[in-house]
């Protein structure tokens, strides 16, 4: 792949974290060169922007973390920079339109212009809510003629061209906070993507999205479900049961704020079937140096095993529902997210609830190791793999054009001049 740009930056803006990573998509697995993380970030809640001067200065800081790795000017609209923005909150929604152009009286040869007009055709007559916002509008098949579900239609001859559209969305409020914070830190975004979008490229195989998979997204105020089959992303689902939600039930058994029980569990919460800890005893409350309110470790692991029993079999009653829904019969299940960083989570599912499934890690990118084991970070890492592999033949059906040279990527050509 030729590429005039070296760096590319990600921003991922999650429920709990902000992520900034700087790598570099050439020929071959990208690679990352520098990373920052920042939890809890000031000017921000659940993925979205609540005071825009100190999201915007968290935002530059947190960006600026990555000059020292990155030898070159901080991203603006004046550098060979670009900097795409992965969104994880509550607001993110998928849609599926279809609609068909012909061309009466006569065969055509299909060109990369009949597929841009009827994408744009069916995205402009889409009736989507007024309130929201159009993030990423991706093809997920053609129809020609009468020929159902084509992956690539050039050079085809037809008189009628369709296209099944995947379309994804945010609150337009919402969005327009969070596209101010990047302009006031002087940050030219080239794209917004959703998590559900990129988490599934980070993780999944091609043979599990064309069988069916649900990849289960434990993030932590919620947990994005997201539906594969016959290559196709089918939906996703927002469920409101997240990671925070284990804690909270901790924080309010033991009567404790919401942080020590977030800390509680990130320190002794375990999902392994421990050996009797005999009389030990845990803090619940540490601060400044100061220990308090100690329980017995046997006593709290069992107490935590129930909840996270109850916690668990809600996620997985409504990933259930959602995969019958979509009438999706036994598909791959593939978690990922911070919510599955519990010891024995994989042992615990298939004990308590003889479930079947694997984590989903990174693939097809260098990085750190560390990056690499954590699924907390799959959504912001598959943005490489986007832009590096594209989508398969889909990310050749359109050309470049105008300020958009044919030098950058097949795949930012589809994502940044179409959509």
């Amino acid at each position: 792949m030729d590429r005039r740009r070296e760096n590319e930056i990600v921003v991922y803006v999650g429920t709990r974290k902000l992520v900034a990573l700087a790598g570099v998509v050439a020929a071959g697995e990208p690679r990352i060169t520098g990373y920052a993380v920042r939890l809890n970030p000031e000017g921000f809640k659940n993925g979205l922007v609540t005071n825009l001067e100190q999201a915007s200065s968290t935002l530059e800081a947190l960006v600026g973390s990555l000059f020292p790795s990155l030898s070159s000017d901080p991203p603006s609209s004046n550098s060979d920079t670009a900097v795409y923005v992965v969104l994880g909150n509550p607001k993110l929604k998928t849609y599926t339109f279809a609609s068909a152009q012909y061309f009466q009286g006569f065969q055509r040869i299909l060109s990369p212009h009949d597929v841009c007009s009827v994408v744009d055709q069916t995205r402009s007559v889409a009736p989507l809510p007024l309130s929201e916002f159009i993030l990423q509008a991706i093809p997920a098949s053609f129809l020609v003629n009468d020929l159902e579900d084509v992956s690539n239609p050039l050079g085809l001859e037809a008189q009628r061209l369709g296209v099944r559209l995947k379309i994804f969305t945010i609150d337009f409020q919402d969005f327009k906070n969070l596209s101010k914070a990047f302009e006031t830190a002087e940050l030219e975004v080239k794209g917004y993507f959703p998590k559900t979008l990129t988490a599934s490229e980070a993780v999944l195989h091609e043979s599990e999205k064309s069988e069916g998979a649900l990849l289960i997204d434990i993030a932590s105020e919620v947990s994005f479900l997201t539906l594969w089959k016959k290559g196709e992303l089918i939906n996703s689902q927002v469920f409101p049961v997240g990671g925070r939600h284990l804690s909270s039930q901790l924080a309010n058994l033991w009567e404790i704020d919401l942080q020590d029980g977030e800390k509680a569990k990130e320190q002794y919460g375990s999902l392994e079937k421990s050996p009797p800890f005999g009389e030990e005893l845990i803090p619940m409350v540490e601060r400044n140096g100061k220990k308090s309110q100690p329980v017995n470790r046997q006593d709290f692991q069992e107490k935590f095993l129930s909840l996270a029993k109850e916690w668990m079999r809600q996620i997985l009653s409504a990933a259930e529902a959602f995969s019958r829904e979509e009438k999706i019969f036994h598909p791959h299940y593939v978690f990922t997210g911070g919510g599955t960083c519990l010891d024995g989570f994989l042992e615990f599912l298939q004990q308590e609830f003889k479930w079947e499934g694997r984590i989903g890690h990174t693939r097809r990118v260098d990085a750190p190791n560390e990056l690499l084991v954590n699924p907390s970070l799959t959504s912001a890492l598959g943005i490489y793999s986007w832009l590096a592999y594209g989508e398969g033949e889909k990310s050749r059906l359109l050309e470049p054009k105008g300020i958009f040279q044919k030098t950058f990527s097949v795949a930012r050509g589809w994502l940044s001049n179409y959509f």
